[in-house]
């Protein structure tokens, strides 16, 4: 017996709705006129909340996605029912009796298929924007940085970096969709600000100060000043300055101090790196400075690299790669730089 309470009409149409958006953004068919109006769609706190739910779905079948597309996708897919995006549904005709069962399983066949379909056309250099992206409320490009007053709130966006803003209830609340940002409360601020990062939920109390970055799976809340409350997976924590929580999963996967003044830097114009793997400086490194740099030897990838480079001379550090290890570098047509 299903003991689940009944949707409203609005909820459903929106869950709807919400389910047709998101096939359509990454169908690799969508235009700007799509973009503007899904921002418009977007809007409506009861469509944000449904987006998210059907984005945080797509994500969780990001493993089957990835099966979708190994070399043996046809004779999966070819199982898969096929999904075609649609414009989305009116509220009156979304109303109409369905299964609610059925049409959920057809839409997890529908968003492997989709996803599927999304990361073969995916260009291979990480393009910025993609469409979720270009739908954000407020956005940066590579190598930008915003500062920004948002309900009262300040907020500094990094570089290519993603926000949307809603009210829920008459309270505040903000998602990080992608990239780095600082947020901070005002001491005078009449109730608390929540922050969705990833499948967490940060709370940030009057007069602080947060650091919050979701770049790919790497997903971290550092408190810089005041307080913040932490909730993902069922577990909360309360961090104090210059402790930081990393999220993983549906998990908050570890809490610890940290040096508050490296996770600063980039608002000073600097990109700290303290002995931490050629591969992931280059991809952060991959978000300040045009075009794209590839490694293209594992070994080279896996050595450590203790660095201070500032944002705006981030093409010093191929001299310090150079110089450092000994390291080939390649210009290629398209801003494509080769490390080997």
């Amino acid at each position: 017996m299903d003991m689940r309470p009944e949707e409203s009409p609005q909820a459903s149409a929106a869950q709807s709705q919400a389910h047709d958006w998101l096939l359509r953004l990454f169908s690799g068919r969508a235009t700007t006129e799509d973009a503007e109006a899904f921002r418009r769609w977007r809007a409506d706190p009861v469509n944000a909340r449904a987006f998210g739910e059907a984005r945080r779905l797509w994500t969780a079948l990001g493993p089957a996605a990835e099966l979708a597309a190994a070399p043996a996708a046809p004779a999966i897919l070819a199982h898969l029912p096929v999904h075609t995006p649609v414009q989305p549904k009116t509220a009156q005709a979304a109303r109409r009796p369905r299964a609610i069962n059925r049409g959920r399983r057809a839409f997890i066949g529908g968003a492997v298929a989709a996803s599927a379909g999304w990361l073969i056309a995916r260009p291979p250099l990480g393009l910025w924007p993609g469409w979720e992206e270009a739908a954000a409320d407020y956005r940066t490009a590579v190598g930008e940085q915003r500062d920004l007053e948002i309900a009262g709130v300040q907020v500094a966006l990094g570089a290519r970096t993603a926000l949307n803003r809603e009210e829920r209830a008459g309270s505040a609340w903000m998602e990080l969709v992608q990239g780095e940002a600082q947020i901070t409360t005002s001491r005078a601020a009449p109730s608390p600000l929540r922050v969705r990062v990833g499948d967490g939920v940060v709370t940030l109390a009057a007069g602080s100060r947060v650091n919050l970055r979701c770049v790919a799976e790497d997903q971290r809340v550092t408190c810089l000043s005041g307080q913040a409350r932490v909730e993902q997976g069922g577990r909360v924590v309360v961090l104090q300055p210059a402790w930081q929580a990393r999220l993983a999963g549906r998990r908050i996967a570890s809490v610890a101090p940290v040096d508050a003044a490296r996770i600063d830097a980039w608002r000073h114009g600097f990109l700290v790196f303290d002995n931490e793997p050629l591969a992931q400086v280059v991809e952060e490194i991959n978000r300040y400075r045009p075009g794209r740099i590839l490694i293209t030897r594992a070994e080279l990838g896996r050595r450590k690299v203790q660095a201070r480079i500032p944002i705006r001379q981030a093409d010093t550090f191929l001299a310090l790669v150079k110089d450092v290890y000994g390291a080939r570098v390649v210009q290629m047509p398209g801003g494509v730089t080769l490390l080997g």
